[in-house]
């Protein structure tokens, strides 16, 4: 992303789920449960700020 491309919020979307079930399923036990709270919440935050901000599926989106 540090090239100029943006992902767009659906290429946003895909690729974080992906990112946060492979990290998590690969955290250790212990942390497992901590790590997919964090990555949840921040995940939802960031979509609602995307959405708040007027832009839709197609926009890029801000980080």
């Amino acid at each position: 992303m540090g090239d100029g491309h943006y992902w767009t919020y659906s290429e946003w979307l895909g690729n974080t789920v992906e990112k946060i079930v492979t990290n998590g399923l690969s955290a250790p036990e212990e942390h497992k449960a901590d790590y997919l709270r964090v990555q949840i919440k921040l995940a939802i935050e960031q979509s609602l700020r995307h959405g708040r901000s007027g832009r839709s599926d197609d926009d890029p989106v801000a980080t």
